[in-house]
């Protein structure tokens, strides 16, 4: 399944920029298997995934969106299984252009009351999930630690949030005007991005995703990941095939992954936070 797809559409010189991402979630699958939950002794499957995905907009013209942040929480909860939510993220260390993410087969639980995280409130949206679209800059609690509670148990403390960036360079991948976007130069011959401040305990991914000049197609994108030391460096190889003057949208995201035991549930909880800046510049 991919993970991240963009579709570019550019009219003309003056016309606004639009890049529209979409990520695709795992779906459930009710195995159709009865299970029974022992409390008394843990399994070490996973029972639950819980996400909050701070993203924000350099551009939001370029990008088509409504705003600055675009801000969501998910959990979902089921019954113990082997999968894991983070089996698509690359070695640290390494690049691919293979973006794709993880489908976990899982029987969901029960999903018709709120869950909060911590006072973050989410709504039943399908068969053993919940989801907060909507949320807003302020309910967003940075370095904290949060509880989790369902109508299914309670985990305390099941993660913390991260913090975002005093600074990121080239500062001009920051535009917030279409007009002026897009000047910032992924190299041919390699680029180095450099952040602030460097967050202990998470990893760092940087994707460029490549659209023709004119917006009009998606060319393809690479994916590098590594701990978070504060600078990385997209191999040019990566990127000598596309033509001069392709535009690229580029995310910076910062993850942080925690398994936590869930003992009302049976097994661990897989957390994500994930701190995402998206930024606009063109190869050459």
């Amino acid at each position: 399944m991919i993970r991240f797809f963009c579709t570019l559409v550019l009219a003309s010189c003056s016309s606004d920029v639009s890049v529209i991402t979409v990520e695709k979630n795992p779906e459930d699958t009710d195995t159709g298997e009865e299970i029974v939950i022992q409390t008394d002794n843990m399994t070490d499957l996973t029972v639950g995934y819980a996400k909050i995905h701070f993203k924000q907009i350099a551009c939001p013209a370029c990008v088509g969106a409504s705003g600055e942040f675009d801000i969501t929480a998910s959990l979902k909860l089921h019954y113990p299984t082997s999968g894991d939510y983070f089996e698509y993220m690359q070695p640290v260390g390494s690049c691919t252009t293979n973006l794709t993410d993880t489908h976990v087969s899982s029987q969901p639980l029960l999903s018709s009351q709120l869950a909060y995280f911590n006072d973050i409130q989410l709504n039943p949206s399908g068969q053993g999930e919940w989801t907060n679209n909507y949320m807003y800059e302020y309910q967003y609690q940075r370095q904290t630690s949060h509880n989790i509670t369902t109508e299914n148990g309670n985990i305390i403390e099941d993660f913390q949030t991260i913090e975002g960036f005093d600074y990121i360079e080239p500062y001009t991948l920051l535009w917030v005007d279409p007009s002026y976007a897009f000047e910032t130069v992924i190299s041919k011959s390699g680029t180095t991005f450099t952040w602030s401040p460097i967050v202990n305990n998470s990893k760092f991914e940087i994707i460029v995703a490549v659209y023709s000049s004119d917006g009009s197609q998606f060319l393809g994108a690479v994916s590098c990941i590594q701990n978070d030391v504060g600078y990385m460096t997209i191999p040019g190889n990566y990127v000598q095939q596309y033509p001069t003057w392709s535009l690229a949208a580029v995310h910076l995201i910062r993850h942080r992954t925690e398994d936590k035991r869930a003992i009302e549930l049976n097994g661990y909880l897989q957390s994500h936070m994930l701190w995402e800046v998206i930024g606009t510049g063109h190869i050459e």
